[in-house]
């Protein structure tokens, strides 16, 4: 029997969660598992004619209400008529989330309609601690299954003393996708009109506070210094990339940055960097950052990230207290590194980040 479960967490903006989402579900077994989805804010969302085409049932999977904090009255009174006509038919409410407040488009129904709330923390911080500590004691006592991505997801969602009640998940990916590709750094080399020669520092990301896209143009500064044959590509969009093509022209950067936009075939990127460089503020365990090893490329990230991210022996973590000039010559020294790249998929594997790994471990948490 086909077990059907509600997932919230979907939203207009590629990020880590909502790739997590996309990859669970056209991994999983849709004979046993079928997803419907539930998007707040927004009228789209990122993902959703990939996984209409992967259903291609004729059903609809897509269901969009109001965001609460911008119009809650219209918001509940949707979330409403949504439950009242969709509710019994879930075994499960999975809440895909950073933030404890989501909890408010799962918890005045909870009771009514008997939901069963599976939470899972994807973040190790967040914009508003004083928000999260408040809705934190109801998403404790909603949810019948905590689950996290790392030990900094569980202790922000849930607080660190609800450790032993949290299920860790790996943030697993598509192995056979993220495997280094001669063929795709040329393409991508010879589109942006990089030499072979060109050292090229690379950053996947949206272009918020988090990502700490400042820190990166000050260590690139540095790089530049040292070997000016050395490029940065910047993959994604966001609120702050105005500001920082602003600081690109402060710096006098223009033809060693490159703005690359929101990519779909971030695989190819990878295999078109020398380094991957992430300074987060913070993070849950970044899906980004384990794409990005298993393409065998030396990474940098900040310590503020879970060290559970170190997948690989190329992977090292730097305080952001330390001087940009460490973080620059330490990335240098990468330079003159050789390494079979190909190798690397199946130390991702056996670390257990694959999808394979992940959909195992969720097909446990929804048969119980």
């Amino acid at each position: 029997m086909t077990k059907k479960i509600l997932v919230i967490g979907l939203t207009e903006r590629m990020g880590g969660v909502e790739t997590f989402i996309y990859n669970t579900t056209r991994f999983s077994d849709k004979t046993k598992y079928e997803y419907d989805f539930l998007v707040h804010g927004t009228d789209h969302t990122v993902f959703q004619r990939n996984i209409e085409k992967f259903y291609n049932d004729g059903q609809n999977h897509f269901y969009f209400v109001p965001s609460i904090k911008k119009h809650p009255l219209e918001a509940y009174k949707e979330l409403g008529k949504f439950y009242k006509n969709n509710a019994e038919k879930y075994d499960y409410v999975h809440l895909e989330t950073g933030a404890t407040s989501e909890i408010m488009y799962v918890y005045p129904f909870v009771k009514k309609y008997n939901l069963k709330v599976i939470t899972h923390s994807h973040n190790g911080n967040g914009y508003s601690p004083i928000i999260n500590s408040i809705f934190r004691p109801l998403v404790n006592s909603v949810s019948v299954k905590k689950l996290s991505c790392s030990r900094e997801a569980t202790n922000w969602l849930f607080g660190p003393q609800k450790s032993k009640e949290v299920i860790t998940i790996n943030n697993g990916i598509d192995t056979n996708r993220f495997t280094f590709n001669e063929k795709a750094r040329k393409r991508i080399r010879n589109k942006y009109k990089i030499s072979d020669s060109t050292f090229v520092v690379g950053h996947i990301g949206r272009f918020s506070e988090q990502k700490n896209h400042n820190f990166i143009l000050n260590v690139f500064k540095n790089i530049v210094k040292e070997n000016n044959d050395s490029v940065l590509m910047l993959v994604g969009v966001g609120e702050l990339l105005n500001e920082v093509k602003k600081k690109v022209k402060e710096y006098h950067l223009e033809s060693k940055v490159i703005f690359c936009g929101l990519q779909a075939d971030t695989a190819s990127f990878y295999s078109a960097f020398d380094v991957f460089v992430m300074p987060s503020l913070y993070e849950g365990l970044p899906i980004v950052g384990i794409e990005a090893q298993s393409e065998g490329l030396p990474c940098f990230f900040s310590d503020t990230i879970s060290k559970k991210i170190k997948l690989t022996s190329l992977c090292t973590l730097i305080s952001l207290n330390d001087p940009v000039t460490f973080w620059s010559k330490a990335i240098l020294n990468v330079c003159t590194y050789s390494v079979s790249r190909e190798k690397y998929p199946k130390i991702i594997s056996k670390k257990e980040f694959s999808i394979s790994s992940t959909i195992r471990q969720l097909e446990k948490i929804y048969e119980v």
